[in-house]
């Protein structure tokens, strides 16, 4: 069970990363989404903004490299929630035709009690890894299992490290792919 709360941890790290990279790389449109869902004043639209974003980067690093988990998938759900709370309230009054503001792996779509269906099985996902907190190859598990064995803190940490590389390697692809795509279009 552990290797499938890992998995869904990574899901979720990954899931929070992407989104984060996908609005950081186009801050004015995010703000628009934000200001389009018309649930906070426009005033305070550009703090929320920025609030959401270094939430998303806490999450996401958290859940990568398994430092302070049970925060991070705290977190999580509590992003998770008020993203579908601000959904189904703008469906609701009608209003479907608003970019979801999702960005990353995620995708960007128009509102749908699909995109409310999709973000509860990610916050059934969150609940599911709170329920192995600590678990396998985080460094949670290094710093509380007491025992401070050097091949757990290394094996956390390797892993770690290769999850972050992994992602800076498939974001540097993808640039380049974008790039190249660009190019031959122009």
């Amino acid at each position: 069970m552990e290797e499938l709360s890992l998995l869904f941890r990574l899901i979720l790290a990954f899931l929070f990363l992407s989104t984060f990279v996908s609005k950081i790389r186009d801050m004015g449109t995010h703000l628009s989404i934000v200001r389009a869902y018309q649930i906070i004043p426009y005033s305070w639209s550009k703090s929320f903004t920025y609030l959401d974003l270094g939430l998303q980067a806490a999450v996401a690093f958290s859940l990568l490299i398994g430092l302070f988990t049970t925060l991070g998938l705290l977190l999580a759900i509590l992003l998770l929630g008020a993203y579908t709370l601000a959904i189904s309230i703008n469906l609701v009054k009608g209003r479907k035709k608003i970019s979801c503001g999702c960005g990353g792996m995620a995708g960007n779509h128009f509102l749908s009690w699909k995109l409310v269906l999709r973000n509860l099985v990610f916050i059934s996902l969150a609940v599911y890894v709170g329920q192995w907190s600590g678990g396998w190859a985080s460094v949670d598990q290094y710093l509380l299992s007491g025992s401070f064995e050097i091949t757990n803190g290394v094996f956390a940490i390797f892993f770690s490290s290769m999850c972050i590389s992994l992602l800076m390697a498939i974001s540097g692809e993808i640039s380049t792919f974008k790039y190249i795509l660009r190019k031959r279009q122009g």
